[in-house]
């Protein structure tokens, strides 16, 4: 109960800073530079060295690609039907496709499981949502605009994000013990994530002009909250 209460406090705080404008609006980059290059990579080093490993993990890692491929099923026909532009369509797949997993979901799963579920839960972040996003959303993304990428492109951004590279060298170091003041050091340093993530969520928030987009939130949403959970 505390752990929930924690995230509602921190996701309020960062409400208040933005609306009292005590802090600069380039805040959230400061906070989520931080959490990918620090507390995320801790939390992945920490958590996969630690994580047994099981046939089972297939289902967490696949969940993200199931779910993005149900987006393009559900969202394309209705999508065409209903109007939406190919910018708008494109956003929807990505955003009702896929999940914060990194920043709302961690911190979820350590206030609902505990600590000890986060290994899973960052397999399913990094083999599933952040591989999704890296490789076929960016496509998605240059389809459905004027952009373009390259595949060495793609490949340059997954192995050099800090928690995909942390989370492989956990797994390359599974045979080898973590000395107990390193366990100390990543804990405290991945313990940052979860209030961290939500004060920076709390701080983005906008609903000003949500009327204007209605339509395409109601698609959004019922895939996101019921369609997609039923899938999986």
């Amino acid at each position: 109960m505390s752990n929930m209460i924690l995230l509602a406090v921190c996701f309020v705080i960062g409400i208040v800073l933005r609306q009292a404008r005590v802090l600069p609006e380039a805040t959230p980059k400061v906070l989520n530079a931080y959490i990918i290059y620090v507390a995320l990579p801790a939390l992945a080093l920490l958590h996969i060295h630690g994580l047994e490993l099981s046939a089972g993990l297939v289902y967490p890692a696949a969940m993200a690609w199931v779910l993005f491929g149900g987006a393009f099923v559900f969202l394309l026909p209705l999508g065409k039907r209903t109007g939406l532009s190919a910018g708008t369509l494109g956003a929807l797949f990505l955003t009702a496709g896929l999940g914060n997993t990194s920043f709302v979901g961690l911190p979820m799963i350590e206030a609902f499981y505990g600590p000890e579920y986060l290994g899973i839960g960052i397999l399913a972040d990094q083999l599933g949502s952040f591989l999704v996003l890296s490789t076929v959303g960016i496509a998605v993304a240059a389809a459905y605009s004027s952009g373009s990428t390259s595949g060495r492109e793609i490949l340059r951004k997954v192995f050099t994000f800090p928690p995909f590279v942390a989370m492989i060298a956990g797994f390359a170091l599974m045979a080898l013990p973590f000395p107990g003041w390193a366990e100390g050091v990543l804990e405290r340093l991945g313990g940052t994530l979860s209030p961290l993530a939500l004060i920076s969520v709390g701080f983005q928030l906008r609903l000003g002009d949500i009327r204007q987009k209605i339509k395409p939130l109601g698609l959004g949403l019922f895939y996101k909250l019921i369609l997609g959970p039923a899938l999986v």
